[in-house]
């Protein structure tokens, strides 16, 4: 449709799409300047760890690199930086379902938006948080993690009232890949301001996302509101547009409970749960522990060191892409049933992984293979698309929100177990390479286990206990309709799959 103004509901996209971008700028920024954070000279002096290893040569000398930044203040040990990093996701993993249900109450405007604009302020005091101890670091991002966690359930909560269902995929993943373009940007742009000590090196990263998601805020506080209706300079046609167009909810089946008995005895509930966690446990380890092993072991400058991670993560980002869109075609085409279409992808997106990092520790200082190894590994989980993620759709097409946001918190722990196992690793023994292949190989035997479960008991069959018993045979007509909600839901959850909880409502 043709409006005279731009459509409401499509700057209240584009600017969800740049929250919950800066949203993840101040999730991850911590990973890439907690490398200049820390004094590795004085923590090897102090005989409490050495954290940078001498075993690689640095193939990256002065005549390479053209500027150094100082060396860190702080003698925190590898396991106490597998605390800090960890304290986001104690917070996390604890608030998406309250989110969701405070957003429905008080309007999910003010918590979404709200929610940025108080972890604005709690990244620009950072660095007096860290001035102040561990901690007060800890707290903070504990705080940082809650408040997050509310943020990832308001905004499907605002979407269930803004996009029509047709749009809904659409406007949603414009949202969501936000949240990856955040993260690919943070690592460069921290890389860049501490190598070039630019505003006094490692603070100045958490001003300026700091600074920008304070004005962010301004906008989103002139510009959106909870409802099509509140909106007061909304178009009439867009107006009647989204009303005609939203989804009309059953009442029934909004008050019909959940049968958690059946689902916590559910095989295949369990199968994509574990299967989940595995995934998320590797790929929170490289999240959070990647910038130091490049920084530490393989010696690489903290510019490249970003511009490494971001890359990592676009190879994430492309492989969930071209897995949805492959598994999709598999399942028109008819040439596997759809059990092992979910079973094949988990396959490429766990197994994958588990191959090149037991061959990372072989490459030894060989910087490139090493890296090449690290962005396979993670494209190959990008496969997650095809996988796991549809799989929570398949077997339970009217609670997939439910068992998603379940799996999800359950897999939300690995954010704080998988650095501090990582820490307790690189505690002994200097740090050096046989300390960091354990941290690997242990990864893989996460990795294969969740891969191994899930071909064992996974299935992408309609549970019975999830399809309304009064439910009478769908029509060709009900079946098309049904089908396009389930790709809906199925692209949304897909895109969100990188560590974020969501409730579909």
């Amino acid at each position: 449709m043709n409006y005279e103004r731009i459509p409401a509901r499509y700057v209240l996209t584009f600017l969800t799409f740049l929250g919950l971008g800066i949203q993840y700028t101040q999730r991850v920024n911590l990973n890439v300047t907690m490398v200049a954070m820390v004094n590795s000279t004085s923590i090897a002096a102090g005989k409490l760890n050495e954290t940078t290893s001498d075993e690689c040569p640095n193939i990256f000398t002065a005549a390479n690199v053209t500027k150094e930044y100082p060396e860190g203040k702080y003698t925190w040990s590898p396991s106490t930086q597998g605390v800090i990093l960890g304290a986001f996701y104690y917070g996390y993993v604890f608030t998406p379902l309250l989110g969701g249900r405070l957003s429905e109450l008080l309007g999910a405007k003010w918590l979404l938006g709200g929610g940025i604009f108080f972890t604005s302020l709690l990244t620009l005091i950072t660095p007096m948080a860290a001035e102040l101890g561990v901690g007060v670091m800890v707290a903070l991002r504990v705080i940082v993690g809650a408040a997050q966690g509310v943020n990832s359930a308001s905004m499907y909560a605002m979407f269930s009232r803004w996009a029509p269902t047709h749009e809904r995929s659409r406007l949603l993943s414009i949202c969501t890949i936000g949240q990856h373009v955040g993260t690919i940007i943070t690592m460069p742009t921290s890389g860049f301001l501490i190598q070039y000590n630019v505003g006094g090196g490692w603070p100045s990263v958490f001003y300026l996302f700091g600074m920008i998601g304070c004005l962010w805020f301004l906008f989103w506080v002139a510009l959106v509101y909870n409802t099509p209706a509140e909106h007061p300079r909304i178009s009439k046609a867009e107006l009647v547009y989204i009303q005609q167009h939203l989804p009309q909810t059953s009442a029934e089946r909004k008050s019909r409970p959940i049968p958690w008995g059946k689902i916590l005895r559910s095989r295949a509930v369990w199968a994509v749960t574990i299967a989940k966690f595995s995934g998320t446990w590797g790929f929170t380890c490289l999240l959070t522990k990647l910038p130091a092993y490049l920084a530490d072991v393989l010696h690489f400058p903290i510019q490249k060191n970003g511009l490494i991670n971001a890359s990592v993560y676009t190879a994430e980002i492309l492989a969930m892409f071209m897995s949805g869109c492959s598994s999709d075609y598999l399942r028109k085409k008819n040439w596997l049933s759809n059990t092992n279409i979910r079973k094949l992808f988990e396959t490429f997106a766990l197994l994958g992984p588990t191959v090149c990092l037991v061959l990372v520790p072989a490459m030894g200082c060989n910087h490139w293979p090493v890296v090449t190894l690290i962005v396979m590994s993670m494209f190959f989980y990008g496969m997650v698309g095809g996988g796991d993620i549809p799989a929570f759709v398949d077997i339970a097409p009217e609670l997939a929100g439910t068992i998603f946001g379940l799996a999800n918190g359950l897999a939300g722990t690995t954010g704080f177990l998988s650095p501090l196992v990582a820490g307790i690793f690189l505690d002994s023994d200097h740090g050096g390479m046989v300390q960091w292949s354990k941290v690997f190989y242990t990864s893989c035997g996460i990795y294969a286990a969740g891969a191994f479960f899930f071909l064992i008991f996974g299935s992408a069959d309609p549970e019975p206990w999830a399809v309304s018993e009064e439910e009478p045979p769908a029509s060709p007509g009900d079946l098309s309709r049904k089908a396009s909600v389930r790709s809906d839901i199925e692209i949304s959850l897909s895109i969100h799959a990188s560590g974020s909880a969501a409730t579909w409502r």
